[in-house]
């Protein structure tokens, strides 16, 4: 009876570490595409900073319909690049656009239900160097940048992130 006992007992404690695995792996995919979008969304900022803010048209030609040739310039990494669009890490659309008279750029990215509210809570805690982030309503600048909470409450409902830089 002991001999059968240990070994019901062996089973469900392998189930248990297979399943602490499986779980420990979920996480770490999880982090890994809210980083990838930070450093997407931080390495387009970057690039389009340098090659439009210094020319007299602002960020006027710096539009999803430009898709293309942004991606061909280097403004856009390759890995957002999918089926013909351009795509988060999460699979969402992402949009282009100049803003404040073409003296700012914007890109819209997230939402769909397809990040939890951890991945886009990291994703606005990391993000640095904007103008101001928008999340359903809520409305993040330097002076006011989110922590851990805020970031959390603007991020219920997983909806899109709307980035604006300089």
């Amino acid at each position: 009876m002991d001999g059968i006992l240990g070994r019901v007992v062996a089973i469900v404690l392998g189930l248990l570490a297979l399943a602490g695995v499986g779980l420990a792996g979920y996480k770490a995919f999880a982090t890994n595409k809210s980083s990838t979008v930070v450093t997407d969304m931080t390495q387009v900022a970057t690039n389009a900073r340098a090659q439009f803010s210094q020319n007299n048209n602002g960020y006027t030609n710096f539009t999803t319909a430009n898709a293309t040739p942004l991606v061909n310039a280097g403004i856009i990494p390759g890995d957002m690049v999918r089926a013909g669009g351009i795509f988060d890490a999460w699979g969402n659309a992402v949009q282009f656009a100049p803003v404040a008279g073409n003296t700012e750029g914007q890109i819209t990215f997230g939402g769909g239900g397809s990040e939890t509210v951890e991945q886009c809570s990291h994703v606005l805690t990391s993000l640095t160097d904007y103008v101001s982030l928008v999340v359903n309503g809520t409305t993040f600048s330097q002076a006011n940048q989110p922590d851990a909470v805020s970031a959390a409450n603007a991020c219920a409902g997983t909806p899109k992130i709307i980035l604006t830089f300089q």
